[in-house]
């Protein structure tokens, strides 16, 4: 600088500024050009000021003079090396490519050497980026000053900024901050990017120091995914550990069959030197694993591969630590005739018309179900286990566990399991868990004690009687009879009302996907530990099937009432068949039975007296509907008020029922169907069941007969779906005129 311009300058100091010829206040900042060559350069040679500046004015005319430079960068043969740690060397590169990602195409050698021919600034590097200005009161985005407190802004953070560069080729310098509808779960909003890109040049300086601060970022961010994919390497894609990957109870009850208050109660059973803590589980993990292959069944390889196992034979051992530790610590507390007492049972898990119907409700009588249940294992290739393992009634290899239910399906005990052989029926169980005394049953059962069974158990009845024990089973048919009288029908129906739940927890313990396929061979001796165990968390973890039995009583009062009478319409239709009487006419429910009475669900549950027979009147219902949606039945000539119908079986395919209901205006007075159940009048078959179902309720909402099965029957072809070659002589046609291509002789 010559020597007239620092007079000059001099001369300035005392007056005004040189830019926008303010004069200088008392004290105020005055900035200098001398320490700033590069500046004072630029000012002098676009002849835009010439002395002293204001401080505010000097950032304006900076500003002015990074965004004017042209596209400027440093020769590509010009090496250039930077040392990120030390700040100190330059930057080397020969060629550069930038890939701006899915944004823009990837800049070239040939657009890189447009570059080159620009002129350089000795302390920066022009690139091809969207360079956004440093500021922290303006968002960086749509420019809001945020001195106004309504605006909520955020700092855009490391992460952001480089994913920013790296995607979209937008250089954000540190501390910048932006409104936060900007943000968005990724990152910047693409609509935020696109404005970006509208408003700014794709080109800018960068000088030395920021390109360090770009590299680091980059590093930094490097560093900080290199370490999160190691830890994902190192820990096991399922952590079910407490300072493991949070999990939504959805998912946890999915994978273990409980959420994770009840993982951490089953935990605590445990005793802590039950189970040992070693490098690759903890206790924690070792019950996790045993309840995912209880849960969903899967092979040891495939927990292994969940749980970062690399060994199956140590995946064997951890499932045995932890059967073992549930079987002693947590099954004992939940499970088998020591764990609850007769009165607990009577008073807890014994519901009101149990007693009623079939206890003669007597307070002191406990009252439990027994049926076996399967669990199917392969074919073993040891011929003795082959053929005691097969069951002639499934036709199936499998082992048969006993369950002991109470009338709410509390399960009380699951013993076995046992062989499936011609010699291990359920009464032969029966009779081995009774002479046996097995758990001590019976120690717990008393004399006059109610047993509920199946007809399967038929041979182990009288041998439950000589022990004082009084057994409740359902009717057989007897030899040419094809139906149950009215009194037969109405005592199963009592037994079937109170034992369903039987089944219901045999499902249950069907849900845990290890007992629904077939198990492998070197699991059987688990299975009886493993039953124990999905039982004993049943029991803990899972409500009772009924909870609600506040109209018991009333249920079963009116049940007993019901049973005294007598089925008369089955007297009216035996007396008219018998002599010829009755003619019947066709119609359909569009245009007759129109006073038929209607009803709501609940009014048709009180009918039933059970929710099975609707479940099952609804699949009966959509059969009997005809190609174009409309129900058809019969109506008796001399009783308009009687109709008929006739339903098919959905067990088998030549036997139909004819079923007969009389109604009138106000309510159903009378059924009877010719299946074995259809001569009852405590509840209705599911037969009878469907005609109601329909005529009351459904063909007023049509929705409720919409079944996605259908689709699933047209899905399969049939086979029987052909014609065959036509065998009609076609020799006295005329052969010339003929289209048959071959005849059968």
């Amino acid at each position: 600088m010559s020597e007239n311009q620092h007079v000059g300058m001099d001369k300035s100091n005392k007056r005004s500024c040189c830019f926008c010829e303010k004069r200088f206040r008392v004290k105020e900042r005055i900035r200098s050009l001398e320490s700033y060559q590069s500046l004072c350069d630029f000012l002098t040679t676009n002849k835009l000021v010439h002395l002293h500046l204001h401080n505010s004015c000097y950032m304006t005319l900076y500003n002015k003079k990074r965004n004017a430079e042209g596209l400027i960068t440093q020769s590509i043969n010009q090496q250039m090396k930077i040392d990120v740690e030390t700040q100190t060397d330059g930057v080397a590169e020969e060629q550069m490519k930038i890939d701006i990602g899915t944004q823009t195409k990837v800049i070239t050698e040939k657009q890189m050497n447009q570059y080159e021919n620009q002129s350089t600034s000795s302390n920066g590097i022009q690139l091809p980026f969207y360079r956004l200005p440093k500021s922290n009161k303006i968002c960086s985005i749509c420019g809001k000053s945020f001195s106004s407190k309504s605006i909520s802004c955020q700092e855009i953070n490391q992460s952001t900024r480089v994913q920013c560069l790296l995607d979209h080729n937008i250089y954000i310098p540190i501390g910048n901050r932006c409104c936060l509808n900007h943000h968005s779960e990724n990152g910047l909003s693409i609509q935020s990017i696109e404005k970006l890109k509208t408003n700014k040049e794709n080109h800018c300086t960068i000088k030395r120091d920021d390109l360090i601060i770009i590299l680091n970022d980059m590093k930094e961010e490097l560093q900080t995914k290199d370490s999160k994919i190691d830890e994902l390497k190192q820990n096991p894609p399922l952590n079910f550990d407490d300072n493991g990957i949070k999990m939504s109870d959805t998912s946890f009850k999915a994978l273990t069959g409980l959420n994770q208050d009840q993982l951490n109660d089953l935990c605590s059973h445990i005793s802590a030197s039950a189970l040992r803590h070693t490098d690759i589980r903890s206790p924690r993990t070792t019950i996790t694993c045993l309840l995912i292959k209880l849960r969903l069944g899967v092979s040891h390889q495939t927990l292994c591969t969940l749980f970062s196992i690399e060994d199956v034979r140590k995946m064997s051992r951890i499932l045995d630590s932890a059967s073992s530790a549930l079987i002693k610590y947590f099954v004992p507390k939940h499970l088998g005739f020591d764990h609850i007492n007769r009165s607990e049972v009577i008073n807890h898990h014994t519901r009101p018309h149990a007693k009623i119907l079939l206890g003669d409700d007597d307070p002191n009588k406990a009252i439990l179900i027994l049926d076996g249940t399967y669990c199917y294992i392969q074919k073993s290739g040891n011929n003795l286990l082959q053929r005691r393992t097969y069951s002639l009634h499934k036709g199936k290899p499998l082992v048969k566990p006993m369950m002991v239910v109470a009338s709410d399906g509390y399960i009380i005990s699951a013993i076995g399991p046992f062989l499936a052989d011609r010699t291990n029926n359920d009464a032969e169980i029966t009779k081995n868990i009774i002479y046996n005394n097995k758990e001590g049953i019976t120690d717990w059962l008393r004399s006059e004690d109610l047993i509920i069974v199946d007809r399967g158990f038929r041979d182990c009845v009288k041998d439950l009687e000589n022990f004082g024990y009084k057994v409740k089973m359902p009717c057989f048919l007897k030899k040419g009879q094809s139906q149950f009288t009215t009194n037969e029908a109405h005592q199963t129906r009592f037994i079937t009302k109170i034992r369903w739940v039987v089944e219901s927890a045999n499902g249950r313990v069907k849900q845990w996907q290890f007992f629904n396929k077939t198990i492998p061979n070197s699991m059987i001796e688990k299975i009886g530990d493993y039953f124990q165990i999905v039982c004993a968390i049943i029991n803990c973890y899972r409500p009772c099937f009924i909870q609600d039995t506040s109209r018991d009583n009333e249920i079963a009062q009116k049940m007993l009432k019901l049973a005294d009478e007598t089925n008369k319409i089955k007297k009216f239709v035996e007396n008219k068949k018998k002599y010829n009487k009755v003619s019947w006419t066709a119609k359909e429910a569009n245009d007759a039975a129109l006073d038929f009475p209607k009803m709501d669900f609940n009014e048709l549950q009180e009918l039933t007296l059970g929710i099975y027979q609707l479940k099952q009147a609804r699949s009966y219902t959509t059969e009997h509907l005809n190609l174009n949606g409309s129900y058809t039945f019969q109506v008796a000539k001399e009783s308009p008020d009687l109709i008929r119908s006739r339903i098919q079986s959905r067990h088998k395919a030549s036997t139909k029922y004819d079923v007969y209901v009389q109604y009138n205006k106000k309510s159903i007075s009378g059924w009877y169907c010719t299946c074995p159940n259809g001569a009852r009048v405590v509840g209705c078959c599911a037969h009878v069941a469907s005609i109601i179902y329909y005529l009351s309720y459904a063909r007023y909402k049509q929705q409720v007969l919409t079944q996605r099965t259908y689709s699933y029957y047209d899905s399969i072809t049939d086979a029987q779906d052909y014609s065959e070659p036509s065998d009609t002589d076609s020799i006295d046609s005329d052969d010339e005129n003929s289209n048959i291509l071959y005849t059968l002789v």
